[in-house]
């Protein structure tokens, strides 16, 4: 093949990216937009040794899982990869994400159900950082590049955050001049929304400038523009529920713990939690929530969770229970061995990325860890991240 080239291709599935995957003559092609079934005219685009990326030419057959996306700017703005596939078919394609991950990153054949656990698909985030451009344009960053797709409408939103960006169209001129982004959060009774330049080296200003509450579980929350918290609405007390289970005891441990989404919930379960998190902003917010609920149980601890683990954990008694939900990079081989050391009876793994997901779990399977039980979560339908929440047992 060369590049320039046109061929014909049948996509045999979605991949964890959201391309699809077809094959010319042995040779893999990633081609976004695609569905599982599409019979496709194809022009490539890169070759790179073991794979080639393509665009579609032209839809030759359609998949019968194919669908008109529901939003007219899908394909331009970079946000969504999946609206063209039926919802069924989405939560099917990310289920068989995981079990593939699974099996060829961590040698875990998992025969076993994946419970999946969804709501609307539509209508159910409640953050959103807009990009806002030298014209004053306001929208989301398009696929593969910092161009600003304008954007009048975007149906993932919750609808008061909705109608917060289409306030903001109509009044642009009440954003300063110098702003180059704006956050959307959405709390229960309101939506703020938070012009910002440079960010990185201003987060703790910026996440200062307003706080937004929810009641998720019968628990009241507080967090603030730049604090990271779940971003669906609609489905995060069943993640909360799922990540928990039925967990009781003396000690818990929660790592990774942002503002506290899990630690008060296991507070009613576990005599004492011990909640860790690198981000100061979240602690301030966790350690708020923590009075705010009067939960007095938990112990917040602002340090990367390698050094608790390496400087304050073995001086704790040994943890009944142990919930981490890292970031995508996932907890890695120190975290993990650290925390293997500690033999804990249970570990309740929450995770945004079954690539690093499965990098985990192959070493706590190394160090006698039992998987138990394995569920999706599609907390950011239309894309293709998925949320796991994988159980384990010591022996």
């Amino acid at each position: 093949m060369n590049v320039g080239e046109i061929q014909e291709i049948t996509i045999e599935k979605v991949i964890y990216g959201g391309d699809g995957l077809g094959r010319v003559h042995q040779q893999t092609v990633f081609v976004p937009f695609a569905a599982p079934g599409d019979r496709l005219r194809v022009r490539i685009t890169k070759l790179e040794r073991n794979f080639a990326r393509a665009v579609i030419e032209e839809i030759l057959g359609p998949s019968p899982q194919r669908r008109e996306p529901p939003c007219k700017h899908f394909g331009i703005c970079g946000g969504c990869q999946l609206q063209h596939i039926d919802y069924s078919t989405q939560l099917k394609i990310k289920a068989d994400i995981i079990r593939e991950s699974l099996q060829r990153i961590g040698g875990i054949k998992w025969e076993n159900e994946i419970e999946v656990l969804s709501a609307d698909e539509f209508g159910y985030r409640a953050r959103a950082e807009i990009k806002r451009g030298a014209d004053a344009t306001l929208g989301f960053f398009q696929a593969n590049s910092h161009e600003i797709c304008e954007i009048t409408e975007c149906p993932i939103l919750l609808p008061a955050a909705q109608q917060k960006l289409q306030a903001l169209r109509t009044k642009a001129d009440s954003l300063p001049k110098s702003a180059t982004r704006v956050y959307l959060t959405a709390g229960d009774e309101e939506v703020i929304a938070t012009p910002a330049t440079g960010e990185n080296a201003r987060t703790a200003e910026i996440d200062a400038r307003g706080t937004v509450a929810q009641t998720i579980s019968g628990f009241n929350y507080h967090f603030g523009v730049r604090t990271f918290f779940q971003s669906n609405r609609l489905l995060v007390e069943k993640l909360v529920s799922t990540a928990i289970g039925d967990a009781h005891g003396k000690v818990a441990f929660d790592l990774y713990a942002g503002a506290g989404l899990f630690s008060l919930p296991l507070a009613q379960r576990f005599k004492q939690v011990y909640a860790v998190e690198g981000s100061k902003i979240s602690v301030h917010h966790g350690l708020a929530n923590a009075q705010t609920n009067h939960i007095q149980n938990v112990s917040y601890e602002a340090l990367s969770v390698e050094s608790w683990l390496k400087h304050k954990a073995p001086k704790l008694p040994r943890p009944d229970f142990v919930l981490l939900d890292p970031p995508r990079a996932g907890a890695g081989e120190p975290v993990v061995n650290r925390l293997l050391s500690l033999k804990p009876k249970a570990i309740h793994y929450v995770s945004c990325d079954p690539t690093t997901l499965a990098r985990d779990l192959k070493l706590m399977r190394t160090g006698g860890y039992r998987l138990n039980a394995v569920t999706m979560l599609d907390m950011f339908p239309q894309t293709f991240h998925v949320e796991t929440v994988v159980k384990l047992t010591a022996g």
